[in-house]
């Protein structure tokens, strides 16, 4: 009969399972690619067999989509968290600085593994360039809605900007966003030092003012570029 300990100990392992069967495809995922990891590979990599992950997640798929799950839920509960508390008041930075801080916080920022803020932006990036249509899928199911949360109190706030005028924003916030994570080393080594994103808290004093100076730009017109199809030969005919 098996003692009580015994049950503990085995209770403990069937809890832990599953997260480090994540934790392990999360950063092969990130570092190799969704389609160069084999669920074998995680198995080596997590010392389970692979009877434990179709046990508990069914498929190489669905294994992706629970690392999805389990970063997106609180990144997303934590930023309609901030956004309740955004207010106008003395002492206070705008309204529209508050709002981006709340969206942007949350994804730069694990309390508990800033590493895996990182790792799960990597791991974005990466299954953009390999797969767009499941990036596509598994971001538009666990963000739209938030997203276009933010995106409505950003316009209320700015009132004189059209619907597409804010997407075409958000869409830039989100680069600068994706590549502070996805790509930190970059920046560290032109800037030799100077710049390292991997302090967020260093990273959100800069990228949140950028943000808001980018919501703020006035709207484009016609002739805002200067190269592109015709512009060459109207600045002809004007000498």
């Amino acid at each position: 009969m098996m003692t009580s300990k015994r049950q503990k100990v085995l209770q403990a392992q069937d809890v832990q399972t599953p997260q480090r069967i994540l934790a392990t495809a999360e950063e092969m995922f990130a570092e190799q690619g969704y389609w160069g990891v084999s669920l074998r590979s995680i198995t080596r990599g997590s010392g389970v067999n692979i009877a434990a992950i179709h046990y508990h997640f069914g498929s190489k798929e669905e294994l992706l989509e629970q690392i999805f799950e389990k970063r997106c839920a609180p990144m997303n509960t934590e930023r309609l968290r901030l956004l309740a508390e955004c207010r106008e008041g003395p002492g206070r930075p705008p309204l529209l600085e508050q709002i981006l801080e709340a969206y942007l916080r949350p994804s730069l920022i694990f309390p508990d593994d800033p590493e895996g803020a990182r790792r799960f932006l990597r791991l974005r990036a990466v299954l953009s360039h390999e797969n767009e249509s499941l990036a596509a899928d598994l971001i538009s199911r666990h963000f739209n809605e938030v997203s276009r949360t933010f995106a409505s109190a950003i316009r209320d706030v700015l009132p004189q900007f059209t619907v597409a005028d804010v997407y075409w924003r958000f869409q830039f916030v989100l680069s600068a966003q994706y590549y502070t994570l996805s790509n930190p080393g970059r920046v560290k080594i032109l800037s030799e030092g100077l710049c390292d994103p991997s302090n967020a808290e260093e990273a959100l004093r800069y990228m949140v003012p950028f943000c808001a100076a980018v919501f703020r730009a006035p709207t484009p017109t016609h002739d805002s570029l200067v190269f592109g199809p015709g512009r060459h030969l109207d600045l002809v005919k004007a000498k």
